[in-house]
């Protein structure tokens, strides 16, 4: 311990704050916060260390203090200055995913039932969120059969068509049909309140209702209408087959779990709305950090953004700052938000589920980074590489008869692709348009150059679609940009009459230094690994090319329209995807952008026709 920093903790403040603790070049290491920053901060240089704390306490060289006014000042403070520092030493925890919810437009005269992404406080209600977004639209195709609620878009009906004129989806028996007056707003209500009572957790009381207004209605010889609310009724109960029931039905509560080994902790969260269980996120965290620690982060991290905050959140262990926690949930929510640690009860059994539910997770993630350093393993050897191989890009390039020419970047680390880190580049060097090796080397030269080469690692492989031109010319931007020793390979596919005598051998691996090929056999991981990142490089350029042509071919469209200016394409460029969208969206919609208005929507509606 440095002099410095021992009269530094000699004149510790007894309040609540924030300590910053920087190395010797003034580097911040960590950020923490404390309601007693002189009983905190000496544990560290005088109680038990984490693994965590274990490396980076030696290299302390000072601690600046920031003193707060209350426990919630600095809750809030400590976040504002890990978002600014990055400390390489704070739990990082990113929780960028954007889970998808249940919307009812109940603010809408004949509301819709659709799923979002994003939660606003528009006047809808939002149920969710559900985190496999696969099974949420399955979900979604059910209760459409269950609840025919209007899929027109804008907030009247009929925006698919005329209005008048029922679509398609009201001859199906998937639509009531409002836009034609073939149902009255009462009618169409009680279905809303169905469904808004289905999704509240209260389904065995709407499939009771619905099956008394069958049989009335086949005492009746009304057999079509009784044959509708049967065909109702079975997608209800197709549902809740599909449901777990773990809470009552008025319970909305996340459940956290943590479990930790190797160096690897899992955080888990089930979300529970209803009483019903209707997903979990799980968060990988290295370093073994604190339980606590990492739960504060998660609450920071997480409920930050524009997710629902449900008004209790269940913890598997304490924390020190929960009743600031609750000030800020409180405040971002709108209401009441408990922090809680049940120590018995249901809500200890449920607590327990999600640790069991952490336990788990980890195992699978714990066999997953085994089985990626078997792959890393075998792939160093395949490609005689000096150390294993556990992250990998894969470069490719898209044009269009040497036009609109895109390059991609893909990247598997350890066991998995980090979509996160994919990168795509349209190549603004002229002249180079048409040429496949200029726009690999442009590529690669941006990848390393800017701002991707200081926030992202150096890849143990880099991979190129091509042959041994696209090798050579990768080689060549390498040693441009000072990173001759990154190793490097391209994968290619075989020629037919290689194909057809090599007994089914399509691709081919191309080493610097080597005029042929490896040999490696055709049923090999390694093999497989290089082929499914050049596949995946492929279909994420391909996208990027197709999404460019899209807005290039929209804007086209649209440059000839009287009224329709700079300002106003880019409002419809990042409102619709597609000529499709704007024909298939009501005049009203369009008019609502910022900047438009009803004539202006008109000419658009009919330019386009």
């Amino acid at each position: 311990m440095t002099h410095k920093l021992r009269d530094q903790l000699r004149h510790m403040p007894s309040s609540p704050g924030v300590y910053i603790f920087r190395d010797g070049d003034g580097h911040v290491l960590y950020v923490g916060k404390a309601k007693d920053l002189k009983k905190r901060v000496r544990q560290y240089f005088t109680g038990g260390r984490d693994q965590r704390s274990g490396i980076f306490v030696p290299l302390i060289d000072s601690v600046e203090i920031i003193v707060a006014g209350s426990e919630k000042e600095a809750l809030l403070l400590e976040s504002t200055l890990i978002k600014r520092f990055r400390p390489p030493f704070n739990v990082e925890l990113k929780d960028d995913k954007s889970y998808p919810f249940f919307r009812v437009t109940i603010q809408e005269e004949f509301p819709r039932l659709e799923l979002t992404r994003k939660v606003v406080k528009d006047g809808s209600l939002y149920f969710g969120p559900y985190t496999d977004a696969g099974a949420a639209r399955k979900t979604l195709a059910w209760l459409e059969k269950a609840f025919p609620l209007r899929r027109c878009r804008g907030p009247r009906p009929g925006g698919r068509g005329r209005p008048g004129r029922p679509c398609l989806d009201h001859q199906m028996g998937r639509c009531l049909g409002p836009c034609g007056g073939e149902v009255d707003r009462a009618e169409y209500g009680r279905v809303v309140v169905e469904l808004t009572s289905f999704l509240k957790g209260r389904g065995p009381s709407v499939t009771g209702e619905l099956r008394k207004r069958m049989e009335r209605a086949s005492a009746e010889m009304r057999f079509e209408e009784a044959a509708s609310l049967r065909d109702r009724m079975r997608a209800i109960e197709t549902v809740l087959e599909r449901q777990d029931v773990v809470g009552n039905p008025d319970d909305d509560l996340d459940i956290l779990g943590c479990a930790a080994s190797g160096g690897t902790m899992v955080l888990t969260c089930l979300f529970v709305r209803s009483g019903m269980l209707v997903g979990r996120s799980d968060l990988v965290l290295e370093g073994d950090p604190e339980p606590s620690h990492a739960l504060e982060a998660f609450l920071t991290a997480h409920y930050i953004r524009d997710v629902f905050v449900p008004p209790r959140i269940l913890l598997p262990v304490g924390i020190d700052f929960g009743k600031a926690h609750e000030e800020i949930l409180s405040q971002n929510a709108g209401r009441k938000v408990r922090v809680l640690h049940p120590s018995r009860g249901r809500g200890a059994r449920l607590v327990s589920l999600a640790v069991h539910n952490a336990r788990q997770a980890l195992d699978e993630v714990l066999e997953r980074n085994r089985s990626a350093e078997e792959l890393s393993v075998q792939v160093q050897k395949l490609l005689r590489l000096p150390s294993p191989v556990r992250r990998v890009e894969c470069v490719d390039i898209s044009h269009t008869s040497g036009k609109q020419t895109y390059g991609s970047t893909v990247v598997w680390d350890r066991g998995r692709l980090l979509k996160e880190h994919f990168r795509v580049y349209a190549i603004r060097s002229t002249g180079v348009e048409s040429d496949d090796y200029a726009a690999l080397a442009e590529v690669i030269t941006r990848r390393f150059k800017g701002s991707s080469g200081s926030t992202m690692p150096t890849p143990d492989l880099l991979l190129v679609d091509g042959g041994k031109g696209q090798l050579s010319r990768a080689a060549e931007a390498l040693r441009r940009e000072g990173l001759a020793k990154v190793p490097l390979a391209a994968i290619s596919k075989a020629g037919a009459s290689k194909a057809r005598a090599g007994g089914g051998v399509t691709d081919e691996i191309f080493r610097p230094g080597r005029s042929n090929p490896l040999k490696i056999p055709a049923h090999s991981p390694s093999l497989h690994l290089l082929q499914m990142l050049r596949d995946e490089a492929h279909r994420f350029a391909l996208a990027s090319h197709r999404r460019s042509r899209g807005r290039e071919d929209l804007l086209s469209r649209l440059d000839g329209i009287h009224g329709v200016g700079p300002a106003r394409r880019k409002a419809l460029l990042t409102r619709f995807r597609s000529i499709e969208e704007i024909r298939a969206a009501p005049v009203e919609e369009i008019a609502a952008l910022s900047g438009f208005n009803t004539t202006v929507a008109k000419r658009i509606k009919e330019s386009l026709r």
